[in-house]
């Protein structure tokens, strides 16, 4: 009797060991062999999934952002506190955000040359300006915005805010830094409210 896969089991298995192999290793790194040699499956299995590294690169793109989707709209609340979750689940914070920022940052750099991927890396980019333009309506909305603010400025302000966070706190471990982070988009946050 043949056995049946959990394919999506099976594509969590994968996106972890991609994940693992690009934030270990780099770009240089990702091939299906490699991929598959982490996760414990014969590469023939996994070559049956993606036939070339394009595919293999296209994926780890796209279970980048269904897994950083995800998070987000799980996140409740409203006004400020939901805004605040939304720019926090956006910071590596922890280990696992932090691995997603580094194959992030891997895969960006190869989108810089392969036309391929150059659209991946541009919903993920985008997808960051959508949040922060979320955010910043959330907290209009909550009357917690001053009203002569320019919110297409504002939203670039966050997004860049969040960008040079997020590169700062690659570089950083301790527990201090989430404190950090914190405190720097609250007073960012105070500032825009008036």
């Amino acid at each position: 009797m043949p056995r049946l896969i959990d394919h999506d089991h099976r594509n969590d298995e994968i996106a972890a060991a991609a994940f693992r192999v690009l934030a270990r290793d780099g770009i240089a790194a990702l091939s299906v062999r490699r991929v598959a040699d982490e996760a414990g499956i014969a590469t023939a299995s996994l070559r049956r999934a993606f036939p070339t590294q394009d595919e293999l690169r296209r994926f780890c793109f796209e279970r980048l952002q269904q897994d950083v989707t995800a998070r987000l709209l799980a996140v409740t609340g409203q006004g400020r506190e939901r805004a605040m979750r939304w720019m926090l689940e956006l910071l590596p914070l922890d280990d696992s955000r932090r691995t997603e920022l580094l194959v992030q940052l891997q895969l960006n750099r190869l989108a810089l040359t392969d036309d391929g991927l150059q659209g991946h890396a541009r919903e993920l980019h985008d997808g960051v300006h959508r949040v922060c333009a979320a955010a910043l309506q959330e907290l209009a909305e909550a009357g917690e915005l001053a009203p002569d603010l320019d919110p297409d400025l504002e939203t670039e302000r966050l997004h860049a805010l969040l960008d040079g966070l997020a590169l700062h706190l690659i570089w950083t471990s301790s527990n201090d830094t989430a404190v950090d982070a914190d405190e720097v988009l609250t007073r960012h946050l105070d500032s825009l409210a008036g």
